[in-house]
């Protein structure tokens, strides 16, 4: 009874409490203990708690169902919209989803079509895809793996294949998923560009040419081996090269026009771009580049922002060029100096004519030319000899090495020095002669002589200066050898002068004694027609006939 005595007291002051009354307190009352108070008021907080948890876990669970929904719908939507093939299979190889792109790309009619058809038949190889499928559970995905798979017409497909599993709630793999990213027209793109790289690549190796690549905006070129090897560097020496380099590397004269022909390619005045330039090889010599190249990028200003083009060593080239110029500059000088030697037919002064003009097409110090006469050679003349005294007129054995050797081979000798060359005779006091030049001149295949040329300094001839030579001997000889026959005649015609004046004189008097012959035999015939007469009027015959009459009827 206390119990309910306490529970109405209880219940009464609670009532007056919540309607803010004051209260008495009953006679007798006491205070209850503070625990069941206590209690009480935990249970109320604790459902409290429970109803808020309740309804805060549904708000959560219908909030996580809309994302849930929401991100299912987006899968959905990406793999039905998807311009990759995606798909879901089983873990024994059947689809189980795949969406359009998959469908176009194995070539099927729908949908069921395709998930009707067994995994591995999509493989080119099917045996391929158990060690793919290791290497997902191994890793749990794969990304972009390279494989051939094959179409419904049995076409090669050159695809990446990205992949995970798929899971229980236990961790028992289920299926796959992934996407496929058709790659086969973009690798049969690659190959074709690499076998036109390749095609490139040795036509380069057969010109020699190299290859550079030039980003105009960022300043840099791309180069390959052959660019660097040709002025003597490794590729990764030269790497990174920017057109600052490569114009340090230039010569600063052939800088100038280079970059006017850029210029103006740039302009588009000129379709490509070419220069002929020198660029300091490794060793420290200069190399002659054919540099060409054309801008295949711009941007929307048209200013440039790609350059391709190639580089060929043309050094070679460019020095036969040189050495063919000069060659012709020298044949124009050896005509000139044909036609002045033409001038005159007097051997001496032509003589001396060949060495002045020989010196104005080639350097040297001094000059002879020998002429063979009666088995020996005979020195004509010389040019800025030291002592032309002592051979000038001279007669010199034709036994010399040196003579013997031109004589036996018919080409110029060249000795780089003559203090060292044992064949050498310093014929005349010529001690001073290290570079020595001997040509022949020979007409129809006979020689007639020798010219040689003295140099101070060693090594003084080369080449070009034996092909000049010769070329200026042989219209020496020829020369010479007009020379020789117009004094063979014009002494022919002197000697034929005199003799026709000598029987000239002989003849005249010949004439004058048949002139006085005839006189007299005509004045005898007068004599002895007048004895006749005399002796026919005396009546005596003669006994003998005119004697003389028969010899005037002949010369009559």
């Amino acid at each position: 009874m206390a119990f309910d005595q306490t529970g109405h007291s209880l219940t009464l002051i609670s009532g007056r409490i919540a309607s803010g009354l004051p209260f008495p307190l009953p006679v007798g009352f006491q205070v209850p203990a503070p625990w069941p108070i206590i209690a009480i008021s935990l249970g109320a907080g604790l459902i409290i708690i429970f109803i808020a948890y309740t309804l805060l876990l549904r708000r959560l669970v219908h909030k996580r169902t809309l994302a849930l929904r929401e991100n299912e719908e987006k899968f959905r939507r990406f793999f039905m919209t998807s311009k990759d093939p995606v798909f879901i299979t089983t873990s024994d190889g059947k689809l189980v989803e795949v969406n359009d792109a998959a469908v176009e790309l194995f070539g099927f009619q729908n949908q069921q079509e395709l998930m009707d058809t067994p995994v591995s038949r999509i493989y080119l190889n099917p045996l391929e895809r158990p060690a793919i499928l290791k290497e997902i559970e191994r890793h749990g995905f794969i990304k972009d793996l390279p494989v051939d798979m094959i179409d419904l017409k049995g076409q090669v497909l050159h695809v990446s294949l990205t992949a995970s599993t798929i899971k229980d709630s236990q961790g028992e793999i289920t299926g796959y998923q992934g996407t496929i990213r058709d790659n086969t027209e973009l690798i049969s793109t690659r190959r074709q560009m690499d076998h036109s790289q390749e095609s490139l690549n040795l036509a380069l190796t057969g010109t020699g040419a190299g290859l550079w690549d030039w980003d105009i905006k960022s300043n840099t070129i791309e180069i390959n081996d052959r660019w660097a090897d040709i002025i003597g560097y490794q590729r990764s020496e030269l790497t990174p090269l920017t057109i600052e380099d490569w114009e340090n590397l230039s010569h600063p004269e052939d800088l100038e026009e280079s970059n006017k022909q850029l210029l103006k390619h740039f302009a588009g005045d000129l379709y490509h771009y070419q220069a002929e330039i020198r660029m300091k090889h490794k060793d420290g010599h200069w190399v002659w580049i054919l540099n060409q190249g054309r801008v295949i990028e711009r941007d929307h200003d048209r200013s440039p922002t790609r350059m391709v083009g190639t580089v060929q060593d043309i050094t070679e080239q460019v020095h036969i060029r040189e050495e063919i110029q000069e060659y012709a500059t020298q044949l124009e000088a050896l005509h000139q100096v044909t036609q002045s030697l033409s001038s005159t037919l007097s051997l001496k002064e032509l003589l001396n004519l060949i060495l002045v003009k020989l010196n104005e097409t080639i350097s040297f110090d001094s000059a002879s030319i020998f002429l063979l006469k009666d088995g020996e050679l005979q020195v004509e003349t010389t040019l800025n000899h030291p002592h032309p005294e002592q051979v000038v007129g001279k007669s010199f054995p034709t036994s010399n090495l040196l003579f013997q050797e031109i004589k036996e081979k018919k080409k110029p000798i060249i000795i780089d020095n003559a203090l060292r060359d044992p064949r050498f005779e310093a014929w005349g006091q010529m001690h001073h002669v290290k570079g020595w030049l001997g040509i022949p001149l020979v007409i129809q295949d006979d020689i007639i002589g020798y010219i040689t040329l003295d140099s101070k300094q060693a090594s003084a001839f080369g080449t070009p200066e034996v092909k000049l030579a010769n070329l200026f001997a042989s219209q020496a000889a020829q020369a010479i050898q007009n020379a020789r026959l117009y004094e063979k005649i014009s002494h022919y015609a002197e000697t034929l002068e005199s003799r026709i004046e000598e029987r000239t004189k002989e003849l005249s008097k010949l004439v004058d004694h048949m002139a006085g012959r005839e006189l007299r035999m005509v004045e005898l015939k007068k004599v002895i027609d007048r004895l006749r007469e005399q002796l026919l009027e005396l009546g005596i015959e003669p006994a003998a006939q005119d004697p003389l009459k028969e010899e005037l009827n002949r010369n009559l």
